[in-house]
């Protein structure tokens, strides 16, 4: 008796350890992250089951807020959005309204933000590589100019000299 009393027990402390330090990450990314003027929200629909980038001129949090298709809208499977909310892509038939909750325009007051903006685009699927110059420390993209996708890491990514680009990305890239 004495030994399922202490098992009982042991189970239930890990079970509350679990459930509230759960808790506790959860109300500490929400201190950590402070949106500013509110939210947006935006449609973006794939048309025919095809692929398609939605831009949502800001930074911040994105949450699927309504399905409007039958198709499934699944995260990471048929919509997903960029790391820092600048955009959302849908495939396969997902078309839903999504909310941005906005850490800021992606340029403040509607200029540069301070930055410079480079632009930079693979020509003929090609590599290429564009100088930044001095004193360029954060680089994002501001505007998608090519119809291929941009993805950090993939076809377009940052070195010691500048920007590169390849296999069809182009953009406007803003340097801080």
């Amino acid at each position: 008796m004495r030994r399922l009393f202490s098992l009982t027990a042991l189970v239930f402390l890990v079970v509350s350890l679990f459930l509230f330090s759960s808790v506790s990450a959860e109300e500490d990314s929400r201190l950590a992250y402070r949106p500013n003027s509110g939210g947006q929200r935006l449609t973006c629909e794939s048309e025919r089951g095809r692929y398609s980038y939605c831009r949502t001129n800001t930074r911040g949090r994105v949450r699927l807020e309504r399905r409007l298709s039958d198709a499934p809208c699944r995260e990471y499977d048929t919509w997903g959005a960029d790391g820092d909310g600048s955009g959302i892509w849908v495939s396969n038939g997902c078309r839903a309204v999504f909310s941005v909750e906005s850490y800021g325009p992606i340029y403040p007051g509607g200029g540069g933000g301070g930055g410079r903006t480079i632009t930079c685009k693979s020509e003929g699927f090609g590599y290429k590589h564009c100088s930044i110059g001095r004193g360029g420390r954060r680089i994002q993209i501001g505007r998608q100019l090519s119809d291929t996708r941009c993805n950090q890491g993939d076809n377009w990514g940052v070195d010691r000299g500048g920007i590169w680009v390849d296999r069809g990305c182009g953009a406007e890239f803003v340097v801080e």
